[in-house]
């Protein structure tokens, strides 16, 4: 039997992406393959997550550690998804095993050492990596990794989408989703607030205190699917969310709180998507005119921009990586 192992690193204040993109190309894996042994090495931010998977897991904070666990499982390829890494942890894992590397930026390690390159942002072709003839790549949306609820093709009626999303992810530490919250709840529209879950007790406790008629709170979802379907605008970090935006065809209002979210940010503003900045210098005071003018169309946006990212890349992906490890 084939075996992977999946490295990678979340929580509270890390957030929860690279995580869940994790998740969701190991389902794809099994999807096309049952017989492929998957396991993740995951630090401890994480176990509340993966305990809601049937995934077999092992748990250490320390990247130096990791050499003599994959020693040990003997595993025919590793991915490695975190930006906690260095070229030194790449060359020693390559020692042990076939490697992917999950990348977002071209920011951090040297592109020619993983056997697999990754990365599905739509910015992705612009980072000129340097990639080497032996290396499988996987470049651009095509090749994006979505939630398993994402990958089938059945047909949604966006017809009736109303009112406006407000995200900021697992997590919240600089306090954004109240700041937005604050400028909007006034407004006509009906308000749908995901409480992430990593949000403490006590912030929840200030959100609540804002809520009114108009505005809903949802505590901890697993998913945001159902939640887009039916919202017409979502306010979000330029993150991994926002390709959910695209794909539910709501139109995204973005800000950036991370660099690596930045390149995402840069190119969905160069196609009309409305950008509040990023953190500490988030605009929030443009929000209520944005969303007029967007309910109005008087703010135009390139309309390629929901048909940019192929749902189902994990599948394409995961069947590439079988093929790899033979």
């Amino acid at each position: 039997m084939k075996s992977i192992l999946i490295r990678t690193l979340g929580g509270q204040d890390i957030g929860y992406g690279h995580y869940y993109r994790c998740i969701s190309l190991a389902k794809a894996i099994l999807y096309l393959n049952k017989n492929i042994d998957i396991i993740f090495l995951i630090n401890n931010g994480l176990i509340n997550q993966i305990k809601k998977t049937d995934f077999k897991y092992i748990v250490e904070d320390n990247l130096e550690k990791d050499y003599q666990i994959i020693k040990k499982f003997k595993v025919d390829l590793v991915i490695f998804d975190s930006y906690l890494g260095n070229n030194e942890y790449l060359k020693r894992i390559k020692k042990q095993s076939r490697l992917m590397l999950i990348d977002d930026n071209n920011d951090i390690y040297d592109s020619s050492l993983p056997d697999i390159l990754y990365n599905g942002n739509i910015h992705a072709k612009k980072l000129n990596y340097n990639i080497v003839k032996s290396q499988l790549v996987f470049l651009g949306a095509e090749y994006l990794i979505m939630r398993e609820e994402y990958w089938n093709n059945m047909l949604h009626n966006y017809a009736d989408k109303n009112g406006i999303l407000r995200t900021t992810g697992g997590t919240d530490k600089y306090g954004i989703a109240l700041k937005i919250l604050y400028e909007i709840k006034d407004l006509k529209d009906n308000i749908r607030v995901i409480i992430g879950p990593s949000y403490k007790d006590t912030y929840i406790k200030e959100i609540e205190n804002v809520k009114n008629e108009n505005i809903e709170l949802i505590y901890k979802p697993d998913s945001l699917k159902e939640y887009l379907s039916h919202s017409k605008i979502a306010i979000t970090a330029g993150g991994t969310t926002v390709y959910e935006v695209l794909a539910s065809k709501s139109i995204p209002v973005i800000f950036s709180i991370a660099d690596n979210q930045d390149l995402i940010c840069k190119e969905l503003k160069s196609m009309g998507v409305q950008y509040l900045g990023k953190y500490p210098e988030i605009e929030y005071f443009r929000l209520k005119d944005i969303i007029r003018k967007l309910k109005y169309k008087e703010l135009d946006i390139d309309k390629n921009i929901f048909e940019i990212i192929n749902k189902k890349g994990a599948i394409l992906v995961a069947k590439k990586i079988i093929d790899y490890i033979g």
